[in-house]
């Protein structure tokens, strides 16, 4: 019979090619197993009437189809889900069918066997129940163990119907209702309805299959998007050391993935930023918190310091245990250096207010010195003449009397010195009267008139007396040199006085002690018809790289001493309103030196008369 089979499963091989039917694929394969289905009937009729050997054949031959049915998908290629399904609802059909057909023709052995068939026909059914409610399909697992069971149950139920034995039957129930549980658990276990699956074994290796290519695949768009994003993302072991890093921290630090790859990351910090790092990893270690990070500064490979924010995570295994840590975060630096602008713009608003402010009280303090100056000024003369009345007297009596006490000292000595002192007073007085005037000038608001003549000694003389304090304070060689018969020039005097108390004030600040001196000299340049001042200092001098900039706006190298980097940018300006041009030499640990050319009136210097 087999062999027969065989041949004409051979015979059948020639037409593999798939027929269209009601709008679907069914192949050769497929037929059958719908014939299977067709044939249900037929039982139910040889039952109905009493026909026992006609169902018995109808049931080999279904039975036979069955077989034909799986053997000959698999040699022609044509297992299908599909046709998979076909076979599921044809086993269902048969699992319902034959009981009922039996208890038609066999019913004392039905009752007999009545706890057996009622088990196989549940543990049959509530699988396919179970698939229809998950899936909306018929489960088509074709397990081993379904295989298996239904050939076996196939034998020992023709063995009882044709008046066998019934201990195969009940001895091979247990193998058909642990293949009903297996394809329980199988349903339980697949997300997704799938056919032709030997074991709950296989099943298992599926759906890990599954987890982890979707594990593999999520990490592949989680890594991605890490290598696309515009932040930096990098991945460090417990010790600090760069695991892994997006190509944003490249770009960031300088490095090449190559030199940063197990790098520590505090070989980015300078010890102090170092110590704040290893405190954060230890706080985050330590509570599993995570913890935001601000303007941390960071060391470029070109050397340049960097500020950078963001987060720090603590990594996990699997079993919870820390492995490491994951950090977020962006370079600040840009936004840092506007903050720190935009502070210092405030600041020297502030101090131009403070000037303003300083300029309205300057004329108030002015009047209010000048009164009692004025007084000084007006008495010292009459106690001068007192004293040129009186020191006749004072000298008959010391004649007479010999010397005595006059103001804690002695006569002879007091009588030589009081002339001294009248005529220090005098000139202390007339210093204050100067130096009152100047300060009026320099804070009295000037004309925008750069026509009237000016002689730039006058003008260095007024600037030293202003800042003849900080002078003294601040070295004890400071030289004055004036040229002579220099020509006028056309200006504002005003500003250039501006101008040369702001060159002083910064030689004075660049000086590191007192044994450094400054020089100043006024030349003229008869070839080019230029009036020319010079400021020098022995000072700490200026980098060649900070040169090209020490007259642009709010540039400065002394914030932390209150500089605002406004007085050379605001010289230098006045200069080249007046037709000069002001030049910088300079060596670090030399010292600087600042030339202000000015050309004379009467030269072509462009300027409007």
């Amino acid at each position: 019979m087999f062999s027969s089979m065989k041949h004409s499963i051979d015979s059948l091989a020639k037409y593999d090619r798939p027929i269209e039917l009601m709008g679907r694929s069914f192949s050769i394969p497929n037929l059958l197993s719908i014939l299977r289905l067709i044939s249900m009937p037929l039982l139910l009729f040889a039952a109905w009437t009493g026909r026992p050997l006609f169902f018995e054949i109808t049931l080999a031959v279904l039975l036979l189809m069955a077989l034909a049915d799986g053997i000959l998908a698999r040699r022609l290629g044509q297992v299908t889900d599909f046709g998979a399904e076909l076979d599921s609802w044809g086993v269902l059909a048969a699992f319902v069918t034959i009981p009922l057909c039996a208890w038609i023709l066999w019913p004392e052995i039905v009752r007999r066997e009545a706890a057996f068939i009622i088990a196989l026909v549940i543990f049959h059914v509530v699988p396919a129940l179970l698939g229809l409610l998950k899936y909306g399909r018929l489960t088509s697992y074709h397990t081993w163990g379904a295989k298996l069971s239904a050939v076996l149950l196939s034998l020992t139920i023709f063995l009882i119907i044709l008046g066998g034995p019934a201990w195969p039957f009940r001895l091979i129930s247990p193998i058909v209702i642990l293949s009903g549980i297996e394809e329980i658990f199988m349903t339980g276990i697949l997300r997704q309805w799938q056919t032709n699956i030997p074991s709950l074994w296989h099943a298992l290796r599926i759906e890990q299959g599954k987890v982890e290519k979707a594990l593999q695949e999520s990490e592949k768009r989680y890594r991605e998007i890490l290598l696309n994003i515009e932040d930096g993302y990098l991945e460090l072991d417990l010790s600090g050391n760069l695991k892994f890093f997006n190509p944003t921290v490249c770009k960031y630090s300088g490095y090449s993935a190559e030199e940063l790859i197990g790098r520590n990351n505090r070989d980015l910090m300078d010890e102090r930023q170092s110590k704040i790092a290893y405190d954060t990893f230890n706080e985050v270690y330590r509570t599993g918190r995570s913890c935001l990070i601000h303007d941390w500064e960071f060391i470029r490979k070109d050397g340049q310091r960097r500020y950078f924010e963001g987060s720090i995570n603590l990594m996990r295994n699997a079993r919870g245990q820390p492995i490491g840590f994951r950090c977020f975060g962006r370079d600040t630096t840009e936004r840092k250096l506007a903050e720190e602008k935009d502070r210092l713009h405030q600041e020297q608003l502030y101090q131009a207010g403070k000037m303003i402010a300083l300029g309205t009280l300057v004329s108030g303090v002015a009047h209010e010195i000048n009164n009692p100056n004025n007084f000084i000024m007006l008495n010292t003369p009459l106690l001068e003449e007192a004293w040129i009345g009186i020191r006749p007297i004072l000298d008959e009596y010391y004649e007479e009397n010999g010397d005595f006490i006059l103001g804690g000292l002695s006569y002879s000595e007091m009588r030589s010195r009081i002339p001294t002192l009248f005529s220090g007073i005098v000139d202390g007085t007339r210093r204050i009267e100067q130096i009152i005037e100047d300060l009026k000038n320099y804070v009295r608001k000037g004309t925008a008139d750069l026509t009237e003549p000016v002689d730039i000694n006058q003008v260095v003389k007024s600037a030293l007396s202003l800042v003849s304090h900080m002078v003294r304070r601040s070295t004890r060689r400071f030289t004055v040199r004036y040229g002579k018969n220099l020509p006028f020039i056309n200006g504002n005097a005003q500003r250039l006085e501006q101008v040369i108390i702001n060159l002083v004030q910064n030689a004075c600040q660049a000086l590191p002690n007192s044994q450094a001196g400054i020089a100043v000299s006024t030349t003229f340049e008869g070839r080019s018809r230029q009036v020319v001042l010079t400021v020098e200092d022995q000072g700490e001098g200026i980098p060649a790289e900070n040169l090209p900039h020490v007259t642009d706006t709010f540039y400065t190298t002394r914030y932390d001493t209150g500089g605002v980097g406004l007085g050379l940018s605001i010289s230098s300006k006045i200069v080249e309103e007046h037709g000069g041009h002001m030049r910088f030499t300079s060596e670090p640990g030399r010292g600087t030196r600042v030339v202000v050319s000015l050309p004379a009136a009467g030269a072509n210097t462009g300027v409007m008369t």
